[in-house]
């Protein structure tokens, strides 16, 4: 067993439970953002357009020759229409900025064109 306060080789803290409230995770819920890259991750998916992506907080990579069609799709999705939910930050011809329409630390969202095509593993 660890030593009182410290962390086990695996990992896990053994010696902070038990300890009540004193202990308690806080996670930011960052619901904005997730929901809108998964809606976006699906969008691309049925458009069988090939992406890399790690999380939300980083750039999702297009495919090399598909990047004009996943921006169409993109800016369909968060920027037309009558409640559009991003604005487009910048625009250059293998990337585009999307920011949030809120006053409160907006979210942005960035899409590049990737200089070689994946394989999708699905």
């Amino acid at each position: 067993m660890a030593e009182r306060g410290k962390i086990s080789k695996t990992g896990r803290a053994s010696t902070q439970f038990g300890k009540g409230g004193a202990q308690a995770v806080v996670i930011e819920n960052d619901s904005s953002r997730g929901k809108v890259f998964v809606e976006v991750k699906k969008l691309l998916g049925e458009a069988k357009i090939g992406f890399q992506n790690l999380s939300s907080g980083h750039p999702i990579i297009i495919n090399k020759g598909q990047f004009a069609e996943a921006a169409g799709v993109i800016k369909t999705a968060l920027v037309e229409g009558d409640a559009a939910r991003y604005t487009i930050e910048a625009e250059e011809p293998n990337q585009v900025v999307f920011v949030e329409n809120t006053n409160k630390e907006p979210a942005r969202m960035v899409v590049k064109e990737s200089p070689f095509a994946w394989y999708a593993s699905n």
